[in-house]
């Protein structure tokens, strides 16, 4: 589905956000193995550093492993929520507001598409919640409004 077809298409296609969250997964499960290959390689590298006295440049790295880690806990979220809402779209699909317990999946999901470059299906699906839910949901979701829904380890 291209991005002017969700434009021009109006109404939710439980089918095409299915279709993209079953794509998602397997890309977040393959950006994280390379990011956990990264992080180890940084531990030994850090561990050099530190043998040959370099304890700035290790320090640094290690702030470095802080935030692939957290990257790498948001996108385990994110592979559940997308998990979550795949299983649940039957529900999503009958009911005309947000149901309340899939509202911090949905709302997470759309916070993190125009976020997440690495993983260009979010956005597709991200454009079909807002056919589905309105413009003013998506936002407040993207612009971390109160009461948005949005996990804060996402954030």
């Amino acid at each position: 589905m291209s991005l002017l077809d969700s434009f021009f298409n109006k109404g939710f296609k439980a089918a095409n956000c299915k279709t993209l969250l079953k794509l998602t997964i397997p890309r977040i499960k393959l950006l994280r193995n390379r990011r956990e290959i990264q992080i180890k390689q940084m531990r030994r590298d850090i561990v050099k550093l530190l043998e040959t006295g370099q304890e700035a440049t290790a320090r640094i790295r290690v702030e470095h492993i802080i935030r692939e880690e957290n990257i790498m806990a948001a996108q385990e979220i994110l592979e559940l929520f997308c998990e979550l809402i795949a299983v649940r779209l039957p529900i999503i699909e009958t009911q005309m507001e947000c149901p309340l317990d899939l509202k911090e999946a949905i709302s997470s999901i759309c916070f993190a598409a125009p976020r997440c470059a690495d993983l260009p299906e979010l956005l597709q699906v991200q454009m079909l919640f807002t056919s589905k839910y309105g413009k003013e949901f998506v936002s407040a979701a993207t612009e971390l409004r109160p009461d948005c829904g949005v996990n804060r380890q996402i954030v």
